[in-house]
């Protein structure tokens, strides 16, 4: 391999590592930060749901931007602003400054998810994207791994303020490989003009249903979540008349295995996500185990996701993608289903064995349902194509953690998370893990249909 391509990559995984780095510190130090701050167990979810919200609403956006101005210098600029709101996180004072500071690094981190796939689709050639894009995967995946285990030994030593800190030598790092080593640009697209309105409706979509989504029954986010429902035809309605639409919704009319491949993976995430966040407070809340021990199983077990993850990507360069994603699914739903049975006195050799199995499960969907992503259009909307389906894995997270949202919110009525309610909290998990395995199971029916549409775009 050429020092080239090895920069790429370190770049590529480098990006990738930073955002799942605090995301899954975080998932650790959530109840140090609510006892701090006094946050309730909707606030403590927020402090996830926040990240994802943003990210998934611009990430369309942002992709559309790199088509026209270069895949490399949005990636770039998403980093180094990504330092700023890192440092922002770490000082924050309340616990609205850092959801706000969370808010605005998923914005950034749009910028960078947006990206990362399509600078490797348009630099490596078709036989090596599917292990390129495995590497990606796994720079992320070490990203969560590292992070568990720094979110508990960092909260308990020092601070969790610390884990967003860590986090900004690696964003220099990153800048400055890009700007010494990869002075080639992609700015493909043939249509130059911006959809600003487009990127408007897009941003406002997203937000109204997952806003309107998250708070269910209520009144008001009823409307909300149908005032989504309203802008999402007329985003579709403006994109079909537009010159240069930010989305091309006719592929997901005329590709069909670009539709299902999409669908396939929004609801996947949709299904696992919210997983560990729940394991991660039930082993602290009903086990009573360290946070540091926590952190060290969830490492442990996002390490082993992240072996096979490198291994799946080069294998859909050989096999077909779609047939490692559904093997994929199988694996997360054997998972899933256990996990509604669990209980105060289940044992945790099990627990530990259903959460590795969960994220084995994970590591054989990811590269592949990319790779038949990207491989199911043309060069030119690359960086559009990889914003998509990084989109609809942000959304799918962002909803497997609204669907956890909603139903604290119905089994804990936004109370703290206390001895007196562990018996509802317990139920609230049961419920979760038994929605997540049958939208899991939809998943799975959706990519066994990809390898039947016989859609594929070749270079």
């Amino acid at each position: 391999m050429s020092s080239n391509k090895r920069y790429l990559l370190l770049v590529s995984a480098g990006g990738s590592f930073v955002a799942p780095f605090m995301v899954s510190g975080l998932l650790v130090a959530t109840p140090t930060i609510g006892i701090e701050f006094q946050m309730d167990s909707v606030g403590m979810g927020w402090l996830i749901t926040a990240f994802f919200l943003a990210a998934s609403m611009f990430l369309v956006p942002f992709g559309r931007i790199a088509d026209v101005i270069g895949v490399k210098k949005v990636f770039t600029i998403g980093i180094i602003i990504y330092f700023v709101t890192a440092l922002a996180s770490a000082l924050s004072t309340s616990s609205i400054q850092l959801i706000t500071a969370r808010f605005v690094t998923g914005i950034d981190a749009a910028m960078i998810f947006g990206t990362s796939f399509a600078l490797l689709s348009l630099s490596l050639p078709e036989n090596e994207r599917g292990g390129g894009i495995g590497i990606n995967i796994a720079g992320n995946l070490f990203g969560f791994a590292l992070g568990f285990l720094a979110g508990g030994f960092l909260t308990h030593y020092s601070s969790w303020r610390s884990i967003f800190l860590a986090t900004l030598p690696i964003d220099l790092l990153v800048v400055t490989l890009i700007l010494l080593r990869l002075p080639e640009e992609y700015a493909l697209s043939k249509c130059k003009s911006m959809d600003f309105l487009g990127m408007t409706l897009n941003v406002m979509m997203l937000f109204s249903i997952i806003i309107g989504f998250s708070k269910l029954p209520e009144i008001q986010r009823i409307f909300f979540l149908l005032l989504g429902l309203a802008i999402l035809l007329s985003f579709v309605f403006w994109e079909m008349h537009v010159n240069c639409p930010v989305v091309n919704v006719s592929l997901f009319a005329d590709n069909r295995s670009f539709a299902l491949a999409n669908l396939a993976a929004l609801i996947y995430f949709t299904s696992s996500f919210a997983g560990i966040f729940l394991l991660s407070l039930y082993m602290q809340y009903i086990r009573d185990l360290d946070d540091r021990l926590v952190g060290t199983i969830l490492m442990l077990s996002t390490l082993i996701m992240a072996f096979f993850v490198s291994y799946s990507g080069k294998l859909s360069d050989r096999i077909s993608p779609d047939r490692i994603a559904a093997m994929g699914i199988v694996i997360t739903s054997i998972s899933l289903a256990f996990f509604p049975s669990i209980d105060s006195n289940t044992s945790i050799g099990l627990i530990i064995a259903a959460l590795v199995l969960l994220l084995t499960g994970g590591a054989f969907f990811q590269p592949p349902i990319v790779k038949r992503v990207l491989d199911s259009i043309n060069r030119e909307m690359h960086a559009t194509g990889s914003s998509l389906v990084e989109m609809m894995r942000l959304v799918g997270q962002t909803l497997s953690m609204a669907i956890v949202v909603l139903f604290f919110t119905f089994y804990l009525g936004g109370t703290e998370i206390v001895p007196k309610y562990y018996d509802a909290f317990l139920a609230s998990l049961n419920v979760i893990f038994l929605a997540f395995f049958v939208l899991c199971l939809i998943s799975l029916i959706l990519t066994v249909l990809i390898g039947q549409s016989g859609n594929a775009y070749s270079d």
